[in-house]
């Protein structure tokens, strides 16, 4: 009886087993063989790009050339950066802003040669290949030089670095060379001759780096100024300020690390030079402004600009002292000539800062705006001359320098006329003024304030009527005029001389 084998609860004879096994492995071994064929079948009936085929990072297989097409331009033209490089910034460009464009129809043509239009054997192995490892397809482009051009050359303001000239620097209270640095620009004729040469490469590999040409500074060597700013440290420098309202000096020693911040250096056609910084100085100086009285400040404004000068020659400089405007509380009984009198502020000038105040009926605790007693010195002061004058003594005293130079025995104005206290100025030289009100002709007048406005009091020697009468040559000493300062006629002509417009004229009572 033959021998019968169990095959899937199924009872078969030993013959039918192995011919059951034969057919299996027939399959096993022509499976694929039939699935090849089917699948290159399929690819080349339908048209469609076979699998593997790629073009940069833009897989193609199984497409037709339509849809490859649409997906090539999508990849390739518009999510696709270049990136552009100078090594210092990066910029992240399209390919056809850099004029390069993928031909999407013509690269998906390409990538459909693959397996496609030629002799079975070819086309059988390329599949297999294409299918197994893959198969680049390099895009086909469009290089525009002129496009290229405009966007590298709207990118090269963005590129260049100025070369840093050599300069100076302050290091703790000593001034240090600082080497200049190279600076560069942007080359763009050798970036474009080299994206020209192989525009593929840039495309393919997504990276450009541009060409760059190093700028040499024009000043390397700062010894000279290095020099001039040590000896602006090693001199010194001393700020004075001047109040020509109280006649008081003050001086400050700037500190040395100070002085240095004040130096900066700027960089002309002709090269570096030393310059001050105002801010800086500014700011040092407004400092003193506490130390000079509640309503006192320094005036920077008409030295700052020969600041420089002082520095590199006299190694000092003179501030004059400014004052606010203040107030000034009436007391019972108080009138507003008594005030004005007081504070050295002629009476019109007060009206005037006051308007609509009754003159002739002060209240007391009425609080008055007292004009800056700078108005009282409209010209740049002189801080070497001063002229001194007392009402009761009926005396002048012309002082230069702290220094007494001459004095005088003087006339002021009368009881009905007098003179106002105060500090003021010469402002005008007439040789031979006339005062047409009295019909006087006052020799050598240095006029120093306003009784009222355009009516102009100053100092002068004996007057002369017009009939050329002398007047007044007996009581000097002695109150005679309408409120000038009368002094002998070789006084007058002395001091009309020495002293010039400018020249602060303190009057006391």
């Amino acid at each position: 009886m033959p021998h019968r084998r169990t095959l899937s609860g199924f009872a078969i004879s030993e013959q039918e087993a192995r011919l059951f096994l034969a057919v299996c492995l027939f399959l096993v071994l022509v499976s694929p063989l039939i699935l090849g064929v089917a699948g290159f079948g399929y690819f080349q009936i339908s048209q469609r790009i076979v699998p593997g085929v790629y073009s940069g990072d833009v897989s193609l297989g199984g497409l037709n050339v339509t849809q490859a097409a649409i997906r090539l331009h999508s990849g390739w033209n518009l999510a696709r950066k270049i990136t552009v490089t100078d090594g210092y910034h990066t910029w992240q460009v399209t390919p056809s802003e850099l004029g390069l464009e993928v031909d999407p129809v013509a690269t998906a043509r390409q990538a459909y040669s693959i397996a496609h239009g030629q002799d079975l054997v070819s086309e059988v192995q390329q599949m297999i290949h294409s299918a197994d490892q893959g198969w680049g397809i390099a895009p086909v482009y469009r290089f525009d030089a002129y496009r290229a051009r405009a966007t590298l050359l709207g990118l090269s303001g963005q590129v260049s670095r100025a070369a840093l000239d050599a300069s100076i620097r302050l290091q703790g209270d000593q001034f240090v060379a600082v080497p200049g640095e190279l600076g560069f620009t942007f080359n763009l004729d050798d970036s474009m001759k080299r994206l020209t040469s192989d525009p593929q490469s840039v495309l393919l590999g997504s990276y450009f780096k541009v060409s760059l040409m190093p700028v040499s500074p024009r000043i390397t060597d700062v010894s000279s100024l290095l020099q001039k700013a040590q000896a602006v440290l090693d001199d010194g420098f001393t700020v004075k300020a001047y109040d020509p309202i109280s006649n008081v000096w003050k001086d400050w020693k700037v500190p040395r690390g100070e002085l240095g911040k004040w130096i900066q250096v700027t960089h002309t056609d002709q090269g570096p030079q030393l310059n001050l910084d105002e801010a800086q100085i500014t700011q040092y100086l407004n400092r003193f402004d506490g130390e000079l009285g509640a309503d006192a400040y320094l005036d920077l404004g008409s030295a700052l600009g020969n600041l420089g000068e002082s520095l590199r020659t006299t190694h000092e400089v003179t501030l004059i002292v400014k004052h606010h405007p203040t107030h000034y509380t009436v007391q019972a009984g108080e009138t507003l000539i008594k005030i004005a009198w007081n504070i050295g502020m002629p009476y019109w000038r007060i009206i005037q800062a006051n308007p609509g105040i009754n003159p002739d009926a002060l209240l007391a605790g009425q609080v008055l705006t007292i004009p800056s007693k700078d108005d009282l010195l409209p010209l740049p002061v002189d801080p070497h001359k001063r002229i001194v004058l007392s009402l009761s003594q009926q005396h002048l005293w012309a002082y230069q320098d702290g220094q007494l130079v001459s004095d005088h025995v003087i006339s002021t104005g009368i009881d009905r006329s007098p003179t106002q206290p105060g500090v003021f100025q010469v402002q005008t030289h007439e040789a031979n003024a006339y005062a047409s009100i009295w019909d006087l002709y006052m020799p050598n007048f240095l006029g120093i304030y306003e009784a009222w406005p355009g009516f102009m009091n100053g100092i002068h020697g004996l007057p002369m009527l017009s009939n050329g009468q002398r007047l007044w040559a007996n009581i000097l000493g002695h109150p005679a005029s309408y409120g000038c300062i009368i002094l002998d006629l070789n006084a007058a002509k002395w001091l009309y001389q020495w002293a010039e417009n400018g020249v602060v004229v303190e009057i006391r009572g």
